[in-house]
């Protein structure tokens, strides 16, 4: 076997591009951004990004404001949003391994210490990479 990558799903890296362009939109002072116009520029399905959109309102990344003028922009800096909670946001908590499918016993589990700590070492690092970073 061999092993190349951990790869990250379609619907976070569709958030990650998402948030990055509402960073740079605010950068030049623009206050609200149409999603139609995100996913035509940069042919994304709007039927998907609409899904994760929804999502990153409910946890209060971004804002949005019905009417003429209206759109979606970031609700807090991009200096204070992480990948990390993006992804926690997008897909849940990260784990590279779900101990309960494969039916051991936990306390006798001699992959469980390795696991966790990767996991740790991960979100650590994950918490530490901010939006701004990506600017």
């Amino acid at each position: 076997m061999h092993f190349e990558s951990i790869k990250i799903s379609k619907q976070i890296e569709l958030a990650i591009r998402w948030l990055i362009f509402l960073a740079q939109v605010q950068k030049q002072n623009k206050l609200y951004v149409n999603l139609r116009s995100f996913c035509d520029e940069n042919n994304v399905s709007f039927y998907s990004l609409q899904k994760i959109n929804k999502i990153l309102i409910e946890k209060n990344l971004i804002q949005s404001k019905k009417g003429l003028n209206g759109g979606y922009r970031l609700k807090k800096s991009p200096l204070k949003i992480s990948l990390l909670e993006i992804i926690s946001t997008i897909e849940g908590p990260i784990n590279f391994v779900d101990c309960s499918s494969f039916g051991c016993d936990k306390n006798h589990c001699q992959l469980k210490n390795t696991w966790h700590h990767l996991d740790l070492n991960l979100t650590r690092k994950l918490s530490r990479i901010r939006l701004s970073q990506f600017l």
